[in-house]
């Protein structure tokens, strides 16, 4: 029997790996062949270790210009042509839209399309950001939609369910053809908890892009509220900025509040695992989410979290529960929430430990990587 096909078409090869690595790798030991199609930076070794085959789409996330659209569907068309995969798996705004283009010209009928996150256009309050949803909104609408392709095989997974009813008021999406997989998941280690380290003063934690609809800002303003009030606590970005996105922040101003010894920025981690170890809180105060995966990390480490009651926020961190939520853009009631984990340590463990059960429950990677596969395998396929 020939092996069957998945592509995956994203826009860069570092968030493939973040977010789709273990996924691809489930799909591959149950006899899936692998591709992956996206913008080279310095990632396509890594991936072709996993043995998964590397093609370059030089995807521009920022770029709006009409022509080079159309270059990058033409080499998209090629690749499909060339590779022939049984399913293209699409990620992210423009590859869904370009993907589902050239499925439709090349009569590919498996395709499944994950809206992650919505991004920049759905969250900032910009002209070029007001001008573009409307457009891409019709877009998604467009392609979405499962009645619009032959023999409705067009599957889409959505991160949560906020999204999913957006788009089904939108009559983008039906029930029979959608799904709500919470995000990338994260390996649970039973014996974690038992290395984490004690820290005299308290340590609160933001891992993201820096981008400013991370909330950056409004952490830095949170710590200066603590800081005022001489609440003892450390307070800790990880993460690089990103240039492409018209949300960053500048290298400069993140050096700036190093150099001031006020937050402490330590840039692009790879071994988060060691971050986790030395955090007592974890905190998001996005503007929007897919699912989060920093949340889900800090839930599975067995921290107290503190985020935005927002879209795909709210999947991870239940109010009270495990953590708490604040209105988005409000430094104010941030900082009240960080203060009162602060100052309790038994609250912390208290939550910490009802984090650990719900990333066991529901974000665990064989979880998520299982009911991905369901969605691949319930494409009936011709018998070779």
């Amino acid at each position: 029997m020939i092996q069957k096909k998945i592509l995956f078409n994203i826009s860069e090869d570092w968030f493939f790996l973040s977010h789709f690595l273990s996924r691809a790798l489930s799909a591959q030991k149950n006899g899936f062949e692998i591709y992956v199609c996206c913008n080279e930076t310095n990632k396509k070794k890594i991936i072709e270790e996993h043995g998964i085959k590397f093609i370059k789409l030089p995807y521009k996330r920022p770029n709006i210009n009409p022509l080079y659209e159309i270059y990058i569907l033409l080499r998209l068309i090629s690749i499909v042509s060339k590779v022939k995969p049984d399913i293209i798996h699409n990620i992210a705004l423009k590859p869904i839209i370009q993907g589902s283009i050239a499925s439709r010209l090349l009569n590919l009928n498996a395709v499944v399309n994950a809206p992650v996150g919505l991004g920049y256009v759905f969250t900032s309050r910009s002209l070029k950001a007001r001008i573009l949803k409307p457009m891409l909104t019709y877009l998604l609408k467009t392609f979405l939609s499962s009645q619009n392709t032959k023999n409705n095989r067009t599957k889409v997974i959505f991160e949560n369910s906020d999204d999913l009813n957006y788009f089904k008021k939108l009559n983008a999406v039906d029930s029979n053809h959608s799904y709500v997989i919470r995000g990338a998941g994260v390996e649970i280690d039973q014996t974690f908890l038992k290395y984490k380290r004690k820290n005299k003063i308290p340590k609160v934690v933001l891992i993201a892009r820096m981008l400013k609809d991370k909330g950056i800002y409004e952490f830095f303003e949170a710590f200066q509220i603590l800081k005022n009030k001489k609440i003892k606590c450390h307070f800790v970005l990880v993460g690089d900025v990103d240039p492409l996105n018209p949300s960053s922040l500048k290298r400069i101003t993140l050096e700036k509040w190093k150099n001031e010894k006020a937050i402490e920025w330590l840039g692009w981690i790879n071994d988060i695992k060691n971050i986790l170890l030395e955090t007592d809180i974890l905190c998001l105060p996005s503007y929007r989410e897919g699912l989060p995966k920093s949340l889900v990390e800090g839930a599975a480490a067995g921290l107290p979290l503190v985020a935005t009651d927002t879209v795909g926020c709210r999947e991870v961190v239940i109010e009270g529960h495990n953590g708490f939520l604040v209105p988005i853009k409000d430094s104010e009631k941030l900082a009240t929430a960080i203060e009162k984990l602060v100052l309790d340590s038994s609250l912390r463990k208290l939550m910490g430990r009802e984090s650990f059960k719900m990333a066991t429950s529901k974000f665990s990677s064989s979880k998520i990587n299982s009911l991905t596969l369901k969605v691949y395998n319930g494409f009936r396929f011709k018998v070779s």
